[in-house]
């Protein structure tokens, strides 16, 4: 099962139990009876609506046939109540949460940003700027929990196991001057020492490609371990909008984004190419 982080997402154990459920073969409705609870109180587990009581896991896990080690591994799932040291963030959205959480359990992150350097890759000034441009940003103090968050967030990149991370993010963002120039030349610097991370692939999608596969905007993908033998966690799409986000979960949903990432990685500069399009814009427009 590996080492789960701490403040195991609600989402983690619904979607475990979904999947138990779905290999089992067994109904919702017939879940429910079995367990002595009412099928939509079934549902609102399973779409992560209600935490999991411990009792309804142990007696839910042994029905869909687990064994008696992925049945203990999935009750410590349920019995953990501490919070991620997100949750502790009050200025953060819930849907945001929900993102912040899942992309601490991913193994791989890909993300395509359309506009901007992509959040895990930018400066502290950088993410201030971007994050303070938002008509809805709130006061400074609400401001800089946003930075730290998404600071925070960046340790996984370095940790001693980190997250497989690849980007893709459009040229424009090398010349869209965030913050100012010095701002700028900070976050580029940062860019090209990023780069040189194995864990990571960071690519460029330059203005000769044309039109691309991601017309549409910027998303993530998220990839995770399997918590439990012969059942898979499946991937997570998000797509954000004005005022929250999309989870997408379907197989064919995130299976279609993964497509248009590996096609934005075949059309766009390649790890090395990137860099030295990001030095160059970097020497001509913000060094000096």
């Amino acid at each position: 099962m590996g080492q789960s982080p701490a403040g195991v997402t609600r989402r983690t154990i619904s979607r475990v139990m979904r999947q138990a459920r779905l290999r089992a073969g067994i109904k919702s409705g017939a879940a429910a009876q079995h367990a002595g609870i009412a099928a939509g109180t079934l549902t609102k587990y399973e779409k992560a609506e209600n935490p999991w009581p411990v009792p309804v896991v142990h007696i839910l896990a042994e029905y869909y046939g687990l064994s008696n080690e992925d049945r203990d591994k999935v009750v410590d799932l349920a019995r953990r109540r501490e919070l991620g040291w997100w949750q502790r963030h009050q200025d953060i959205p819930e849907w945001f949460e929900a993102y912040v959480g899942l992309e601490a359990e991913a193994h791989t992150v890909l993300n395509y940003e359309d506009g901007t350097i992509p959040g895990l890759l930018q400066t502290g000034d950088y993410a201030r700027a971007v994050i303070a441009a938002d008509i809805d940003a709130g006061s400074s103090e609400q401001i800089e929990s946003h930075v730290s968050v998404r600071m925070r967030r960046q340790e996984r990149l370095t940790a001693d196991t980190p997250v497989t991370f690849s980007a893709v993010f459009n040229e424009s963002a090398l010349y869209r001057e965030v913050g100012g120039s010095a701002v700028m030349r900070e976050q580029l610097r940062l860019l090209i020492d990023r780069s040189e991370l194995p864990n990571l692939d960071v690519r460029v999608l330059p203005f000769e490609a044309g039109a691309h596969a991601a017309s549409e905007g910027s998303f993530v993908l998220m990839q995770f371990p399997n918590l439990l033998e012969g059942v898979s966690f499946g991937d997570v799409v998000l797509v954000e909008y004005r005022v929250g986000a999309l989870y997408l979960e379907e197989e064919h949903e995130t299976a279609s984004f993964a497509r248009v990432f590996q096609r934005l990685q075949e059309t766009s500069l390649d790890p090395h190419e990137s860099v030295k399009r990001i030095r160059r814009v970097l020497d001509e427009r913000y060094e000096g």
